[in-house]
């Protein structure tokens, strides 16, 4: 293993540490960051994100483009505080392709994408919530895997590329998962639709305490959940539970047998302060 590979995956353990959460738990990125001292602002600025500290080590803030797709987001938002704490200074990050980096060969990059995946995807815990499902990672669905996306808050393609990267399936396996799309795969749970909004699966086994999701989004819940409010418009019952779209933003509780849980709705394309991109209009 790389040096550089340990010293992330140290860090990310520390950072986990730090906020009390275990390396089985989802990390929500910006409430960390939050958490952590650091401001998280949503920008329409097209790039990836932007890590701006001033020469006295005060005030850090974090840009994420609200212009890129919501779960790419979480990702560039975890490396982006990897700049932070290794202490790499004002960066900017431009656009590349879900799950890869343009400048993995530059040293400072290939740290903080390590420390991003393994601080929102830690290995021991994507393996433990394959196991307590009964799937098999090396040959479960694509519907599975895109589960266990949702669940860590990832994209579907950068959660595939974590197992690859890190032995945990082949390179055949990989390839034949890239070739479901999500818009695929929404099509297969709900029929066809022209639009191709993010969607989530939670099912009755997720531990999160809160899922993120914006209006117009698709989430999918255990059978018979109960939810509070009307900011979820309920569609129909299908294989993997029941289908809801986001109406408006705010925060709910949603309860799924004996699990109670917050699910936190933005308005698409919210700019401004991550602390606020709840608040209802």
């Amino acid at each position: 293993m790389r040096v550089l590979q340990m010293q992330a995956i140290k860090k990310a353990g520390q950072i986990r540490s730090k906020l009390k959460l275990n390396m089985f738990e989802p990390i929500n990125i910006f409430d960390a960051c939050d958490k952590l001292g650091v401001t998280v602002r949503f920008v329409p600025v097209s790039m990836e994100g932007m890590y701006v500290v001033g020469e006295d080590a005060l005030n850090p803030d974090i840009l994420i483009s609200s212009l890129r797709p919501f779960a790419r987001r979480v990702y560039t938002c975890g490396h982006e505080l990897g700049h932070h704490v290794f202490g790499h200074g004002t960066r900017i990050d431009g656009l590349t392709e879900e799950g890869a980096s343009k400048a993995i060969y530059d040293d400072d990059e290939y740290l903080v994408d390590t420390f991003a995946g393994a601080l929102l995807m830690p290995i021991v815990g994507i393996e433990s919530a394959f196991v307590k499902r009964g799937w098999n990672i090396r040959n479960a669905s694509p519907i599975q895997y895109y589960t266990i996306s949702s669940i860590f808050g990832t994209g579907y393609s950068t959660l595939i590329t974590h197992c690859r990267v890190n032995g945990l399936i082949n390179e055949l396996k990989a390839t034949g998962l890239l070739n479901q799309s999500p818009g695929k795969l929404l099509q297969q749970l709900i029929g066809p639709t022209s639009a191709k909004p993010h969607f989530k699966i939670i099912d009755e086994n997720a531990e999160a305490s809160v899922v993120d999701i914006e209006v117009g989004s698709y989430i999918f819940l255990p059978e018979n959940t109960i939810i509070e409010g009307n900011h979820l418009n309920k569609l129909k019952k299908v294989e993997v539970g029941d289908v809801f779209i986001a109406e408006k933003p705010g925060i709910i509780r949603a309860i799924a047998g004996t699990k109670g849980f917050f699910i936190r709705i933005q308005n698409v394309g919210y700019n401004g302060l991550a602390e606020y991109r709840h608040l209802e209009d």
